[in-house]
């Protein structure tokens, strides 16, 4: 049966977002999401195995039965599963296709391939530990009060962690994805250095002289990632790049990317978290799922809190969920609008043409939406005091990409002919934005930037990571603050593991199948400090928890960047 692939992200998914390799995470990443009408036709039963196959390549994933989910779609948690079918044309802007995907789904009994298996067919070599490993140090068993989270955009800086044997024992005020990092253990306790078939021991200076001696061989090296890291490193990471020649290149172009393309064209008109929550009394998510991405947004700063001017709190507030899928985050909206995929710039289409005065050119049914529906939502974002359109990577990573945020924008100015009304992309990573900030301030651009012409040059679709490295352009790699491991689409992880590839991460990632060699560092917000920026562009500084014995970021790429300028 053919359907299209949309994924995206689930809570249980992200909990496990330092622990991939683990059992549950396999588990969670190899489900697939189906509407019980197509399984009908293809009868297949919940829980059994469908073969899920495009023009990449093929796997198993287990079914479940759901009818949040339209008719012909296939929703897949993300993770190493559903990027092994992914192909890697970013159509110019750097992102793949994540939300579309033509694939043939057929039932099976072959089983289900453990997370590892995957990379090594990409050409990786899995890394497992003998237990629990603790590189932290505490003085004593405390409680640390107002921590600020190093998980996703929102910063939230108001958790409490417990100390207990020179470890995060849990963490108190977060949500379930914080306490699946503060708590995880699966760290490094030295580095690694792949040779012979199996993983070695190392030293800091032998794992650091031989990332240095890669990029002075190299012609094309990448440095990739950077959102999970603080911007002390990565200023030192654009100094690097320049110095070798290099691409850098972060989480963006594969994320909000397209979005930072779109206030290139037409402007952001964005506010910070504290202005919605003190001012909006109407919340639109768009193409965004928080409850599962950013599980604290809607409670911290736009839904649930009382504000200055909203006193009530959620009573003075209405929210609306614009998406494909009825996700938990509709399913606690005032209401919610189903489009069809890749209807999104239609729809924002005709509603600018609506708030213009132009109504009567919209047809009864536009993407599934029906013209009463989107008459009605117009009206309500021009009769709100302040309103606030939060964008989702549903956006900028299915048809349309770049220009359906651009159009959201271009609406949005529109309403503010009538009204209060901002944008936000609902960035990832919890230094995204601070990549973008410091790109931006050293090298004049915000992400995929190329320094082969002795000058930063930047064109998304060519300097970006996904596109060199499905061009085969990059003959060694660095990365830092990412797994794309886990986020890459199959044909760059096979490129990854042919070229000479160094991981500098906390934690084992799955990125580390791909490494010759991995390099184990402290993690900001845990036990290293840095600066971050939260996803309305506030910078934030986040403390450490604990003492540690390994090196930090910082410390690492000052030694890289003192060995290149030596040449």
């Amino acid at each position: 049966m053919k359907l299209i692939v949309t994924s995206g992200r689930t809570i249980q998914q992200g909990a496990q977002l330092y622990s991939k390799d683990s059992r549950e995470y396999t588990e969670e990443t190899s489900c697939c999401f189906i509407h019980p009408l197509d399984l009908f036709e293809m009868n297949v039963e919940n829980g059994e195995h469908v073969l899920i196959k495009s023009v990449t390549g093929e796997t198993v994933f287990k079914v479940i039965s759901n009818e949040d989910v339209q008719v012909g779609m296939d929703f897949l948690p993300c993770g190493p599963h559903a990027n092994y079918i992914l192909h890697s044309h970013t159509h110019g802007t750097g992102a793949p296709d994540y939300k579309w995907i033509d694939v043939e789904v057929t039932p099976t009994d072959q089983p289900i391939r453990p997370t590892w298996d995957l990379l090594e067919d990409e050409g990786g070599l899995r890394l497992g530990l003998s237990g629990s490993q603790c590189p932290t140090i505490a003085k004593a068993d405390v409680v640390i009060h107002d921590v600020t989270c190093s998980l996703c955009g929102c910063l939230c800086d108001d958790l409490t962690a417990n100390i207990k044997n020179n470890q995060v024992d849990s963490i108190e005020n977060g949500c379930l994805l914080s306490a699946g990092k503060y708590t995880a253990r699966g760290r490094l306790m030295n580095p690694v250095k792949k040779s012979g078939g199996k993983w070695n021991d190392i030293s800091y200076d032998e794992a650091i002289q031989f990332t240095a001696d890669m990029l002075l061989e190299s012609e094309r090296p990448l440095l990739f990632g950077w959102s999970g890291t603080s911007c002390e490193a990565q200023c030192l990471g654009i100094n690097i790049a320049e110095a070798v020649s290099g691409t850098i290149d972060n989480c963006s172009s594969i994320c909000h990317g397209p979005s930072i393309m779109a206030i290139q064209e037409v402007g952001h008109p964005g506010c910070t978290l504290g202005q919605v929550k003190n001012r909006a009394d109407l919340i639109i998510y768009w193409g965004a799922n928080p409850l599962e991405s950013h599980p604290r947004h809607m409670s911290r700063y736009t839904t649930y809190p009382d504000g200055y001017f909203v006193e009530n709190g959620r009573k003075d507030r209405k929210v609306i969920v614009v998406d494909i899928r009825n996700t938990e985050t509709a399913r606690a909206a005032d209401e919610f609008i189903q489009i069809k995929p890749g209807g999104d710039y239609a729809v924002f289409g005709a509603l600018r043409a609506i708030v213009r005065g132009k109504g009567d050119v919209v047809p009864a049914v536009v993407a599934g939406v029906k013209r009463e529906t989107l008459f009605r939502l117009a009206e309500t974002c021009k009769n709100a005091k302040f309103g606030a359109v939060f964008t989702g990577i549903g956006l900028t990573q299915s048809p349309g990409k770049y220009k359906n945020v651009r159009n959201a924008i271009e609406l949005v100015a529109e309403l503010n002919r009538h009204t209060k009304f901002t944008l936000t992309p609902m960035r990832g990573h919890w230094n995204v934005y601070g990549t973008n900030q410091t790109f931006a301030y050293l090298a004049g651009y915000p992400y995929a930037i190329d320094y082969s012409r002795g000058v930063s040059f930047y064109n998304p679709g060519e300097t970006s990571a996904v596109d060199m490295l499905k061009n085969k352009e990059v003959d060694s790699c660095i990365i830092i603050g990412s797994d794309p491991g886990a986020h890459f689409p199959r044909e760059c992880n096979e490129w990854l593991a042919k070229i000479p590839t160094v991981v500098i991460d906390p934690f084992i990632a799955l990125s580390t199948a791909l490494a010759d060699v991995q390099i184990p560092v402290a993690s900001v917000g845990i036990d290293a400090e840095g600066t971050g920026y939260r996803l309305d562009s506030v910078p934030m500084w986040l403390k450490s928890v604990l003492d540690t014995t390994l090196m930090d970021d910082v410390q690492v790429l000052t030694k890289i960047y003192d060995l290149v300028r030596k040449g």
